[in-house]
């Protein structure tokens, strides 16, 4: 019984440390958007994200000329990978070569979630087309789910500008040719 008690006491301090011990778990997050499976095309899609971004943690703007990356909220996979399968799924069927440069893709100081960065379309035929895009979407309420959501909504709205883009270059291909073809008879 004198042993009992000793080692009884010592299992109840270990449990109560554990129980005190602060939660420090990793939470992992993927984009809703790049769960979409992506088409298969005959475009060649070439997709870069800025250096700062091209690392496991989400990026947030702490002051005008500060990131922080988190270190207990980070991507499931890398973001780049999501970024491009999320898009492809949001493109036309097309041929030619898509090259998109994310520049930003961060929370913000003012509660936004801001998606930045540019375009390039090289088609079979005719010159290469292009843009940029600046996206925001606010933040509707605190936390890194939120951002991710927001950050999303951001994303899916610029793919959604480019498929448009590339869209109406498709719909001007064929009524080019289709006009060529009403001359030749």
């Amino acid at each position: 019984m004198a042993i009992r008690l000793p080692l009884l006491l010592l299992m109840l301090l270990a449990l109560t440390a554990c129980a005190q011990a602060p939660v420090t778990g990793e939470r992992h997050y993927l984009l809703p958007s790049a769960r979409l499976a992506a088409q298969q095309q005959p475009l060649a899609l070439r997709l870069q994200v800025a250096g700062y971004l091209d690392q496991a943690g989400l990026v947030l703007e702490t002051g005008p000329a500060t990131l922080t990356s988190a270190r207990s909220h980070r991507w499931a996979e890398p973001l780049e990978e999501q970024l491009k399968r999320s898009l492809a799924a949001a493109l036309p069927k097309t041929d030619g070569e898509l090259r998109v440069t994310v520049s930003r893709f961060q929370g913000t100081t003012d509660g936004d979630a801001r998606v930045s960065g540019e375009w390039r379309f090289q088609g079979t035929g005719g010159p290469p087309v292009g843009g940029t895009f600046d996206k925001r979407q606010a933040l509707e309420r605190d936390g890194y789910e939120e951002l991710v959501l927001r950050l999303d909504a951001a994303w899916m709205e610029a793919a959604g500008d480019i498929a448009r883009r590339l869209a109406a270059l498709k719909h001007d291909a064929r009524v080019e040719n289709s006009g060529d073809r009403d001359d030749r008879d």
